[in-house]
């Protein structure tokens, strides 16, 4: 048989322990700060994510592909610039996702109508446009890669953010199986010097701090002003003249075609190996994106230098 005291003080056990509970989490969240996690993004900042992330809003197309590629049923929001992979078209198609706008000029209304868990962002030129979404307590994860190992590993801290790692895992290895493979054909090939256009008026190219002089390396190429410690810049022909690449590569062909063309009858551009040649591509930009699908480029880049056929004027 149970004392009165017994009882009472079995009850003042039970209150001295919600009182203690109460001075540990005063706001009642117990279960929700320990279910928060802290990440460090791109740009060494520590951001709070909780445990389930089940509303994504991404303001970079790499990063909304990042996130198709392990969960796209979490992807609520991206731009209108997003292509990759075909699941995410497919869902913006049937308003699973939300176009938001550029990643300039998202849409803030809709943002917040969304409530995302989580906002995925580019690197520093992003920062101004996200600061009011951090200032409401959103988190903000930037996420930008400047190599393809900061590529792999991207995908992989998201894999852990979405609970996802075994699935991104295994993507990883299947790159690097295919990325072993391509590098043993272009270890019996002789490097080529290079020269990517981005841009026609005025003359853009890529250099050392870009994605692209990454796959440009991995196809076998040696970029022209892979020296330079830009990620891109305006260039002159004289610069390349000097350089002399043997290979010209160009982005986009709809905007770049009438440009090459124009080149092919210019004495000043015919010094140069690649013009006299014609050994010309064009390469559409998606395949030089930041991306963990990055080989696809990188297959096309090496298909130039190493199997193109002499560019024809129309």
């Amino acid at each position: 048989m149970t004392s009165r005291g017994t009882r009472l003080s079995g009850k003042a056990a039970t209150w001295v322990g919600f009182f203690f509970l109460f001075l540990l989490f005063p706001n009642g969240r117990a279960s929700a700060q320990q279910q928060e996690r802290f990440f460090i993004d791109d740009l060494g900042q520590r951001v709070k994510i909780r445990k389930e992330v089940q509303r994504i809003v991404s303001l970079d197309p790499a990063n909304s592909e990042l996130v198709c590629l392990l969960d796209c049923a979490r992807l609520k929001g991206g731009t209108r610039y997003d292509r990759f992979p075909e699941e995410l078209v497919k869902r913006v198609k049937e308003k699973k996702i939300e176009i938001l706008g550029g990643g300039f000029d998202p849409n803030l209304e809709k943002i917040v109508e969304i409530g995302p868990d989580l906002i995925l962002s580019d690197g520093p030129t992003q920062q101004r446009v996200v600061l009011p979404l951090k200032r409401m307590g959103y988190p903000v994860l930037s996420l930008h890669p400047q190599d393809i190992e900061g590529i792999q590993r991207d995908f992989l801290l998201l894999g852990k953010i979405l609970d996802q790692e075994f699935k991104a895992r295994k993507i990883v290895e299947a790159v690097e199986r295919r990325l072993k493979e391509l590098e043993k054909k272009t270890r019996q090939r002789e490097k080529k010097r290079v020269y990517l256009q981005t841009w026609p008026d005025p003359m853009i190219t890529v250099g050392r701090a870009s994605f692209s002089q990454a796959l440009l390396t991995l196809a076998g190429g040696l970029n022209i002003f892979g020296d330079m410690p830009f990620d891109s810049a305006k260039i002159s022909v004289e610069w390349i003249i000097q350089r002399n690449p043997q290979v010209l590569l160009f982005a986009d062909r709809d905007r770049e075609e009438a440009f090459v063309e124009k080149i092919l009858r210019l004495p000043e551009w015919r010094q140069i190996d690649g013009v006299k040649d014609h050994h010309i591509c064009f390469i559409d930009e998606a395949s030089l994106r930041r991306t963990i699908q990055f080989l696809d480029g990188v297959g096309k880049i090496h298909r130039c230098l190493f199997e193109a056929v002499p560019f024809k004027t129309s």
